[in-house]
């Protein structure tokens, strides 16, 4: 759990990084604070003068901060006003679309400042679905691979014939094509050809496979 108080410092803004099909914590995620009052803004330039060329190089500031592993980031010292909060994976970016968060942070009570809390959920790309029998849409199937033809993105269904791919490749703007292969001890393979788009699920992508 996380406390609301650090050493000489209070927090007010913290949150969670999520993700978004499965609620996950992110770690390793940038959260930067891209609109702010004035007052903080003018902390920020005496903070920058102070440190100079190392300012852009440095991976933590008041203005910008790294999930923990288990999804966890706050901003100390706040003054009262309207900030912008933006969200992003580094280590995928090609995976995940950047996401925003409105905050309000509020005056001090008695010395304190409340704390804000602002969980921000990144979108991923993907792709999910079931895999049944083709001969009978009831009959669930268990353990079918189901991958990225030329590519390290694999999963296998559940006990209800589910699949989810998370997290895919994608271009930052328009469409990957890509060749999904489904296969399954007993059944002939199969595979389809769509598109993806950052940020989306694609949901309801089923297969269904003939017995051989």
């Amino acid at each position: 759990m996380l406390e609301l108080s650090i050493v000489n410092q209070q927090i007010a803004i913290a949150g969670k990084v999520l993700q978004g099909e499965t609620q996950k914590n992110i770690s390793g995620a940038i959260v930067a604070i891209i609109e702010m009052p004035e007052k903080f803004r003018a902390i920020l330039s005496l903070k920058a003068l102070q440190s100079g060329s190392q300012w852009e190089k440095m991976p933590e500031r008041p203005d910008r901060k790294i999930t923990s592993n288990d999804g966890y980031f706050y901003f100390t010292n706040l003054p009262p006003g309207e900030y912008l909060l933006e969200a992003s994976l580094p280590t995928s970016p090609t995976r995940y679309n950047k996401a925003r968060k409105e905050v309000q942070v509020s005056s001090p009570v008695n010395g304190k400042i409340p704390a804000t809390m602002a969980d921000i959920v990144l979108s991923p790309t993907g792709i999910k679905g079931k895999i049944t029998d083709v001969d009978d849409s009831k009959k669930l199937i268990t353990n079918a691979k189901v991958q990225i033809q030329d590519s390290g993105d694999i999963t296998i269904s559940d006990q209800q014939g589910n699949y989810r791919l998370i997290g895919l490749e994608s271009p930052k703007s328009g469409q990957r094509n890509i060749t999904m292969i489904v296969s399954a001890t007993g059944y002939q393979q199969v595979s389809q050809s769509l598109n993806i788009q950052r940020g989306q699920v694609i949901a309801e992508q089923n297969f269904a496979l003939k017995p051989k």
